[in-house]
């Protein structure tokens, strides 16, 4: 009997081990650790390191990193995690190597009969399809400079609760919303708030409020007497406390062959999240809008000047949407760093 005893605690010892080393080696296989660099960001990250290098994913990892509470503050030397499906492309099917494939014994015919030649067949011939300066998503989430120096940001509502009770929320959260106006079921809203009052860095005179869209809510009904809402994209964290704005629907910008190189000069009034220095492809905002005779889609270069007024191309941008007196533009090629007080000059 004692016998038996030991041969059973034997197998179960054998099996939690088992168990265990399954369990734990499935858990190493999900994830890959990631330590934070300095100057990364979770959209940077999502950028470099997802298989589709789309850094609208970023929520995906702040999801998975549960003590990250704020995603705006991350720092050098910290470990996060990062779900393996996300990294992995499929991985293309194996060629079979030319000495493999069967080759067909050559077969011996009878000389053609001369026949009609073959009528010519008439190819569709598709038109070329032009890709895009921004899509809606880069359109929506660039942000632009208000027309007006108020104090307060315009808006019709803002987001005042959580069921959650979370102060930070993503894509597919609910919150609770107040509107000045009543509304329907169905109806859409863009999230927005005011990153910083903008000066000029020449003039230091107010230029407007430099205005984030960290995404969109839709009213799905009523509870506790609240309206509430769901956050359908996001594209930064949303917070309690961010105001409302009526939606509208988008147009992606389109490619031209040959884009505008008009007669403008200004400066770079700010940058996408208050960057100091930005790259290629990042977002920046200048003192010149549709008032100048700008128009979307517009080319214009960088000059950056150094202390001993020596000037210097740094890059080139492209208008991608307009307000009054001000534009944001994406930055579509970087030779140098490219800054708040940098001109903006005609690309010719």
């Amino acid at each position: 009997m004692i016998i038996k005893r030991i041969g059973y605690m034997c197998v179960l010892t054998f099996l939690f081990f088992v168990f265990a080393y399954s369990y734990l080696f499935g858990q190493e296989m999900e994830y890959k650790e990631y330590k934070i660099q300095k100057g990364d960001t979770l959209w940077d990250i999502s950028s470099k390191e997802f298989a589709e290098k789309d850094p609208f994913l970023w929520p995906k990892i702040w999801k998975e990193n549960l003590d990250i509470k704020n995603p705006d503050l991350i720092y050098p030397g910290q470990t996060i995690k990062i779900p393996l499906k996300l990294l992995l492309k499929e991985m293309p099917e194996e060629a079979v190597p030319e000495e493999k494939v069967a080759r067909p014994e050559p077969v011996k015919t009878e000389p053609p009969k001369k026949e009609e030649p073959p009528k010519p067949v008439e190819r569709k011939i598709e038109p070329i399809t032009k890709g895009y300066v921004a899509d809606k998503d880069l359109l929506i989430s660039s942000g632009y400079i208000t027309d007006y120096i108020s104090d307060q940001v315009k808006n019709v509502g803002r987001i005042v609760s959580s069921p959650s009770g979370r102060t930070l929320l993503g894509e597919s959260d609910f919150v609770y919303i107040k509107t000045n106006n009543p509304v329907n079921i169905g109806e859409k809203f863009y999230i927005l708030r005011s990153a910083a009052l903008v000066k000029h860095p020449k003039t230091k005179n107010k230029l407007g409020h430099l205005i984030e869209v960290p995404g969109i809510v839709e009213v799905v009904g009523t509870e506790n007497g609240s309206i509430k809402a769901k956050v359908i994209q996001s594209y930064n964290d949303v917070r309690i406390g961010d105001l409302l704005d009526t939606y509208y629907e988008v147009e992606p910008v389109m490619e031209e062959d040959s884009p505008r190189t008009p007669e403008v000069s200004g400066y770079i009034v700010a940058t996408r999240h208050m960057k100091i220095i930005s790259s290629s492809y990042d977002i920046l905002f200048i003192d010149k809008g549709s008032s100048n005779g700008l128009e979307v889609g517009d080319m214009l270069k960088t000059i950056s000047i150094d202390p001993e007024n020596k000037s210097r191309t740094t890059g080139a941008i492209q208008i991608i949407s307009l307000k009054n007196t001000t534009a944001t533009a994406i930055i579509k090629r970087s030779e140098g760093a490219v800054g708040t007080g940098d001109a903006v000059v005609s690309l010719k």
